[in-house]
């Protein structure tokens, strides 16, 4: 109790002030008093960005734009103010939506149900990997599977269609799939997942896993820029 009252007491003293050579010490943490700042304007879409920027957003003088991330991107004062703040006008936040359980095994049907709500389908050669995926989700059932061997890159599966037909599936170890985690402006990033087949007595569950290390999000980044760029002219666009 007596320790905590004399630091109390020593809290209330004037600092002390040394200097030495051209620097400048003091013995208590000095807290700038600033006046308060507004918020940002918050939108969800790169669009909403653009349009609060044509707004003039109360008059906000040179601006700039800062891609933070590719779920959050601002428009900042190129400038800072007297108290060496530099205000935030308007941030575009990727809103929060139900993503794909990467990492996950689910059984054929949920598999399907959540490949199809959570990828883009793009209109380039790679898409193909969607309905591949998609393909060999659907001919796969718990009823199908004779025989599974997994050398750890690739799995072979056997399986009977009908009651007389037997086929031999190689899952290919590595697919390349978009899917929706960016904003919707933009073409989603293409990026490399693990395809794998869990496979028991009586079941089968499939599930992607990311394989790419996060560089999606260098690609994600760099298609923001290029969206941006021409809508906001000469102003910077900071990535």
């Amino acid at each position: 109790m007596l320790k905590e009252f004399v630091d109390r007491i020593l809290s209330l003293a004037v600092p002390n002030i040394h200097e030495e050579g051209d620097l400048t010490y003091s013995d208590k943490h000095l807290i700038l008093i600033t006046p308060p700042i507004p918020p940002p304007l918050d939108c969800s879409t790169l669009q909403g960005l653009v349009d609060l920027y044509n707004g003039k957003l109360d008059d906000g003088g040179d601006m700039l734009v800062w891609i933070e991330s590719p779920t959050r991107v601002g428009l900042v004062s190129r400038m800072s103010d007297y108290w060496g703040r530099r205000r935030e006008w308007a941030v575009a936040k990727h809103p929060e939506c139900q993503a794909f359980p990467f990492g996950r095994f689910m059984d054929p049907e949920s598999f399907i149900i959540q490949v199809q709500a959570s990828f883009q389908r793009l209109l380039i050669d790679d898409a193909q990997d969607l309905d591949y995926v998609l393909k060999i989700a659907s001919s796969i059932s718990a009823e199908q599977v004779q025989s599974n061997e997994d050398d750890g890159i690739a799995q072979r599966v056997a399986t009977k269609s009908g009651v007389v037909l037997k086929s031999e599936k190689v899952l290919r170890p590595i697919v390349n799939l978009a899917p929706w985690r960016t904003f919707a402006e933009i073409d989603q990033v293409m990026s490399r997942f693990v395809f794998r087949a869990r496979i028991g007595s009586d079941s089968v569950n499939l599930a992607l896993f990311e394989g790419d290390g996060g560089r999606w999000k260098l690609g994600a980044v760099s298609a923001i820029k290029a969206w941006l760029q021409p809508k906001f002219g000469t102003v910077p666009v900071i990535s």
